[in-house]
């Protein structure tokens, strides 16, 4: 179905919604198309290529949210949301209200992401590019003895959010991806890395400069051993670090803080982290692929810091979240839920080599494992399988394995000591998320005893 066809079957929707005892109503639809591939031993292994749409519907009656959802798009759909909607309403108990918004001087919101190079995407595109990349691998070191996984998919869709205070929002987008993991073989030791890359316009993607680093980082990691067991200054790098912020990003949201699952609860205007941490929501960051100053309840998001120079200045609100902590939404409204566009940790002025002149002596860690069984959300404490290398002189030195570092996500924060200018991204639902290298003092870490 297609825009102009699904706001007509939105609008059927919303005007029976008041026949079923709801008093306030939104209605929200969904579609769009995927398409991929996966490469094996010089062949397509596998192809999908899928159309998915959906519709959903939030409605108020006698003061509680009730929901539904389905993907039939026809009379007897309408039929089975708002019966459904209307039995979940009467069942609810929330004590705490939910909103519908509309500011009238902005009702119609529109983000426009269409890139207009998604019809380059095609089977036989994707097919060449996979093949070509796959021997690419290969060929790029003799120890490298297989591409265990190759995989190039994109997708399409818009979103429309129609509700009864008058809100009319649509956004859209779309978006490439490439995923691959090679293995490599030396001395009977086998070690696997993977790579990926995303973007919007498949003439974009550079096959060498992908090729380069998975080879790089894998064919490294041989000689890796483990390290004596101590207390050692860490540059944890940027996907590292990526990938710890994202494991604990739940602990800045109202929600997680209202139903007392945040440490940070009460702490908005406190000292949490080191005066070299700043990170902010930037809804139309210049770099970043996926841009919308506005969220799913209508609310504008503002450029903010959440954490400023070592400040807490602000958690994420929705409407429902802010109403009852007496504040106003901070845009971070999304379908019921607490989420964000794109985050920017604030880049230092060290290069990473400066990074390492700076810790002297010490460790760098690049990839971090078990991230879900070895992190408490709540606590802040981790312990978990890390690789890296050693830091000897100043310098990059030996590859190190086997080892865990164990420390706390908020003492993390603290011990905070020099930040890099060098970011990685990675895309999240709504945004992505940037962020440096950094130093930290004086992590635990465990290897040899």
């Amino acid at each position: 179905m297609d825009n102009n066809n699904a706001r007509v079957f939105m609008k059927k929707v919303m005007s029976i919604a008041p026949s079923y005892g709801f008093e306030e109503f939104e209605v929200a639809f969904g579609g769009g198309s995927s398409m991929g591939i996966e490469i094996l031993k010089g062949e397509v292994s596998n192809f999908e290529n899928s159309n998915d749409q959906a519709i959903s519907f939030r409605g108020k009656l006698n003061g509680q949210m009730g929901s539904a959802s389905t993907t039939d798009i026809n009379d007897d759909g309408i039929a089975f949301l708002l019966t459904e909607a209307k039995a979940n309403a009467e069942v609810l108990d929330d004590e705490d209200e939910d909103f519908f918004y509309c500011d009238p001087d902005n009702s119609v919101l529109v983000s426009d992401l269409r890139s207009g190079a998604y019809d380059k995407n095609s089977y036989e595109r994707f097919k060449k590019i996979g093949l070509e990349l796959e021997k690419a691998i290969l060929d790029s070191d003799p120890r490298i003895n297989d591409v265990d996984y190759l995989s190039i998919g994109c997708s399409t869709g818009f979103f429309i959010l129609m509700n009864s205070k008058g809100l009319d929002l649509y956004r859209d987008s779309d978006s490439v991806t490439i995923v691959a993991e090679a293995r490599a073989e030396e001395d009977g030791v086998t070690k696997t890395k993977d790579n990926f890359w995303y973007g919007v316009d498949i003439d974009k993607f550079d096959q060498d400069a992908f090729v380069r680093k998975l080879k790089d980082e894998l064919v490294s990691k041989f000689g890796a051993k483990s390290i004596t067991s101590g207390q050692y200054d860490v540059i944890f790098g940027n996907e590292a670090m990526i990938s710890m912020l994202s494991t604990f990003f739940g602990v800045f949201s109202s929600y997680g803080m209202q139903k007392g699952i945040s440490l940070l609860a009460g702490k908005e205007g406190e000292k949490i982290a080191s005066d070299l941490v700043t990170i902010k929501e930037l809804p139309m960051y210049e770099k970043a692929l996926m841009k919308s100053d506005f969220d799913d309840e209508g609310v504008h998001i503002d450029d903010k810091a959440f954490i400023n120079k070592g400040v807490f200045e602000t958690a994420f609100y929705n409407l429902k979240t802010a109403n009852k902590a007496g504040k106003k939404s901070t845009g971070n409204g999304y379908r019921g839920n607490i989420s964000t566009t794109n985050i920017v940790f604030e880049n230092g002025d060290k290069s990473f080599d400066e990074l390492c002149k700076f810790v002297g002596d010490g460790l760098y860690i690049t990839d971090l494992a078990g991230l879900h069984a070895g992190a408490n959300e709540i606590s802040g404490d981790f312990s978990l399988l890390c690789e890296g290398y050693l830091i000897k002189d100043g310098k990059v030195s030996k590859p190190v394995e086997q080892i865990t570092v164990a420390d706390n996500f908020f003492n993390v924060l603290k011990k905070i000591v020099a930040v890099g200018n060098d970011p990685f991204s990675h895309p999240g639902k709504n945004g992505e998320m940037f962020c440096p290298s950094v130093v930290v003092k004086n992590v635990s870490v465990s290897g040899e005893e």
